[in-house]
């Protein structure tokens, strides 16, 4: 089996930081495959943001899905790779989006490892800082989780973790305005000049929401996971329905350092 993912005809979306939204990566009759096979998971590794049920990537859980999910497994083969990530970052910088910050990504080495796990982990805190990464050539690998989330889920306006580098979101299936569960693009009402300042989770009266997209089967949205790349998801009400979807990143063993263009 192999899935056939789209790269063509990236739409730029308007943010402060670079995103691109993929309308047709993924085909409607393996969507309705890779859906099927989140759906009959028997296990999810926690449940978070008031609904959201996960499966992570470098747990035993993880594994065991991929074991029995042909169609997920084969989409973990086609982006657990750095010629995927090369193709995203092509992406970013092929449509001339502009960026108040830049990193430094040259002489990676791809790794099977997960560095972007959700549980503390001393070793890998340890692994990040500043001065011990410095003796040691930076390293990418692909983080991933497979959800489902129900009535309730929201996520309010925030960056992603500080290891990240490129992020991404593919929707599985259709989600209507009125169900909510929208993807919601925010931006500072401050430019700062130190990537410091902007908070992992801002206050609400220091952003600005400039755009929302309803879940759409097939789609990906691709951006470049700078200190400004705010982006949330408006409240899912829907009763019946689960809103159905994978996030993944690509991730640096340490923290991204994120310089400002001048």
């Amino acid at each position: 089996m192999k899935i056939n993912l789209i790269y063509k005809k990236p739409k730029k979306i308007k943010a402060d930081y670079p995103i691109v939204l993929l309308d047709k990566f993924i085909a409607k009759e393996t969507c309705e495959n890779l859906c099927k096979e989140i759906k009959n998971f028997s296990n999810f590794d926690d449940l978070v943001m008031n609904g959201r049920y996960r499966v992570n990537k470098g747990s035993e859980t993880f594994s065991k899905s991929l074991s029995s999910s042909p169609y997920l497994s084969e989409l973990y083969k086609s982006l657990n790779n750095l010629k995927t990530y090369k193709k995203m970052e092509k992406i970013l910088k092929k449509n001339n989006l502009k960026s108040n910050f830049s990193a430094n990504t040259k002489n990676l080495s791809f790794s099977k490892d997960s560095y972007g796990q959700q549980k503390f982990n001393f070793f890998d805190y340890f692994r990040k800082t500043k001065i011990i990464s410095s003796f040691f050539k930076p390293k990418i690998n692909l983080d991933m989780d497979f959800s489902k989330s129900k009535r309730g889920y929201f996520r309010q306006a925030h960056r992603d973790r500080d290891t990240r580098v490129i992020s991404f979101l593919i929707y599985l299936n259709n989600i209507s305005k009125k169900d909510g569960g929208q993807f919601e693009v925010y931006k500072s009402k401050k430019n700062y000049r130190d990537p410091k300042l902007y908070k992992r989770f801002p206050e609400n009266n220091t952003v600005l929401k400039i755009n929302k997209f309803p879940p759409v089967s097939g789609q990906m949205f691709v951006f470049l996971s700078t200190p400004n790349s705010y982006h949330g998801v408006s409240k899912f009400l829907s009763k019946k329905k689960e809103r159905i979807f994978i996030y993944g990143s690509y991730s640096l063993d340490r923290n991204v350092q994120w310089d400002l263009n001048r």
